[in-house]
């Protein structure tokens, strides 16, 4: 059985009971409804903003910086671009303060500024693309790759564009489902291919 604040589907139903629980309860209030907003990011992203900026505006300590990923990711889900990456800004930099948390990661910021074409946020990217390390815990990233690719592309480092589409391209079938979020992996394939042959 899901548990309460994990509702993949959204109802007035569902949103009622919902928000009696969350009106009794008296601990995890932010925790409850950051999960909550997250599980409903892909199937109802309009409620997970609304639900995510709620746990965002309670302020908690531990919760805060995960709250703010995930609503991050709705905004994405609503094609709200440059909300998303504000958003994702904002979390990196409470994530920074908070050393211990990791809520966010450096990676997902930087691969929505270079699919998404944000050259304007290329002085904050670039940096952040040279300074992540090359793989991952379990080995070579195709995400970082791809990302690194785009953002080097976007900065005409057509060398180091074209080295990482090519380390990127036989690990997509790696890369999650994201169409939710606005990203076609069949779009990302044949851009990194045209930067690859480039």
């Amino acid at each position: 059985m899901t548990e309460w604040y994990r509702n993949t589907d959204w109802s007035p139903e569902i949103a009622g009971s919902f928000e009696a629980r969350i009106a009794r309860g008296r601990t995890q209030k932010a925790q409850h409804l950051s999960l909550q907003g997250q599980a409903l990011v892909a199937r109802h992203p309009k409620v997970a903003r609304g639900l995510l900026e709620r746990a965002v505006a309670m302020n908690d300590e531990f919760e805060t910086p995960r709250a703010t990923a995930f609503l991050a990711q709705a905004q994405l889900a609503l094609g709200e671009v440059d909300a998303a990456l504000d958003t994702y800004e904002a979390a990196l930099e409470r994530q920074l303060a908070q050393p211990n948390m990791i809520a966010v990661q450096p990676v997902d910021y930087l691969f929505l500024v270079g699919y998404f074409e944000r050259a304007v946020r290329l002085p904050a990217a670039e940096p952040l693309a040279d300074a992540l390390q090359d793989d991952g815990i379990f080995g070579p990233d195709p995400q970082l790759n791809a990302a690194r690719s785009l953002v080097y592309n976007l900065a005409k480092r057509r060398n180091d564009a074209a080295r990482h589409a090519a380390l990127a391209l036989p690990l997509m079938a790696e890369m999650p489902e994201v169409s939710a979020l606005g990203i076609d992996i069949g779009d990302l394939r044949r851009r990194l291919e045209a930067i690859a042959a480039d």
